[in-house]
């Protein structure tokens, strides 16, 4: 156990790879709005995608362009726009897009309009539609690859109750992070949650509120109603021990609303627990991950979901698989303007369905350089030990975002 442990560590070390996820800048504020400007490489490098042999490599370019209009009697509007082009890639890829899922983009990611009700006294309730990233308990933007995730729905959002934010709306369909079979473009929801699985959903409806009104103690609740597919209830809780220490907890339930037509029913649990400590400038996460029944719905190959294992670079282990435990230490800090995070899970899957078990581990290290570039380096190993006979297997994942805000 030792000697893997060592072994995927080993690993992990002699990748390479860099990432940065950073916040659009406006270009300028002239009063008739704010303009956002992004030109961004992404190298990707696997050894491990559908068997291929060798490194399956791509390097794309893509440039983001953003506008968001002043607000005029409490409407306002925003458009995003990403064009995504390979620039080289491994023979048998289809220029990125079947290995590693970084290949050519080209769609307007954002155009909303939004409403703030400040005529009524509520300074800060909004209600917004149209193609828009969330970033909330139930959907997240997971920019991982050249574009973060969108939705086309329409919100409401409060937070003009005191101690509570609440959202409540509709998506009706999501556009992915991930290029492959065109997951980046505007897909129905039973394509992306549960394809091939004989579902039909019109998008799903969804509210979440986050209270801190008890004091040190943070509480979040979702329910989200896949039409035609599910009904899912979840949430977390945060309660802050000491300046250093504080305890975690997240839980879900899943359950098929309709299985007429579909393959196989739906059924999923997933608890964790974890406590955070801070130590010489090192904030530490020991926790345990749980899945039963199913496979989760929601996690950042899917719609995403705020849950503690964060973005795993390969979720090779099957962290989400139904009937998996997970173990995972969770590490961050920053030395000077340098980022440093690190992540490491084991995973024991329940060998009747998945034939075996797996170990990853993720570093990142972001740089920025000067007010407009930066970098960042991230990489991942993952390790299989296999219940049925076969050998073992290993893998690394190696990525460069080299980003430029305008």
């Amino acid at each position: 156990m030792i000697k893997k442990t060592l072994l995927l560590v080993s690993l992990a070390v002699g990748c390479a790879g860099v990432s940065a996820e950073s916040l659009l800048k406006p270009v300028n504020d002239l009063g008739c709005g704010i303009w956002a400007a992004r030109l961004q490489t992404l190298s990707m490098y696997r050894d491990y995608e559908n068997n291929t042999p060798g490194c399956a490599y791509s390097t794309t370019a893509g440039l983001l362009l953003g506008y968001t209009s002043p607000e005029l009697a409490g409407f306002s509007a925003g458009l995003t726009w990403i064009y995504v082009e390979p620039l080289d890639a491994s023979a048998g890829s289809d220029n990125g897009k079947k290995l590693i899922t970084n290949g050519r983009v080209n769609v307007l990611n954002e155009a909303w309009l939004k409403y703030r009700f400040e005529k009524f006294g509520l300074t800060n309730t909004f209600i917004k539609a149209g193609r828009q990233v969330i970033n909330g308990e139930l959907f997240r933007s997971d920019e991982i690859r050249q574009k973060p995730r969108s939705v086309e729905a329409v919100q409401l959002t409060t937070k003009d109750i005191p101690y509570t934010a609440l959202t409540f709306g509709h998506a009706f369909r999501l556009s992915n992070v991930l290029d492959n079979e065109d997951g980046w473009e505007f897909n129905d929801f039973d394509k992306v949650l549960l394809p091939d699985r004989g579902y039909d959903s019109r998008g799903i409806s969804w509210g979440e509120a986050v209270f801190t009104g008890i004091t040190n103690l943070e509480v979040a609740v979702y329910e989200a109603y896949v039409h035609g597919m599910a009904n899912v209830t979840g949430g977390r809780t945060r309660y802050t021990v000491t300046e250093q220490t504080a305890l975690l907890g997240y839980f879900q339930h899943g359950n098929s609303v309709k299985a007429a037509g579909s393959s196989a029913p739906f059924d999923t649990d997933m608890f964790s627990l974890a406590f955070e400590q801070k130590a010489g400038g090192i904030t530490f996460e020991p926790g345990w991950f749980s899945v039963h029944g199913d496979n989760m719905l929601f996690h950042e190959m899917t719609t995403g979901l705020n849950h503690p294992l964060g973005n795993s670079l390969m979720v090779y282990p099957g962290h989400f698989n139904g009937g998996s435990e997970s173990a995972y230490l969770k590490a961050t800090t920053k030395i000077g303007k340098t980022s440093l995070y690190m992540l490491y899970n084991y995973t024991w899957q329940d060998h009747s369905r998945t034939a075996y078990d797996g170990q990853e581990i993720n570093f990142v290290v972001k740089q920025p350089i000067g007010d407009n570039l930066s970098i960042a380096v991230k990489c991942g190993a993952g390790y299989r030990e296999s219940s049925s006979g076969k050998a073992d297997t290993a893998a690394t994942d190696a990525r460069l975002f080299v980003t430029y805000n305008f």
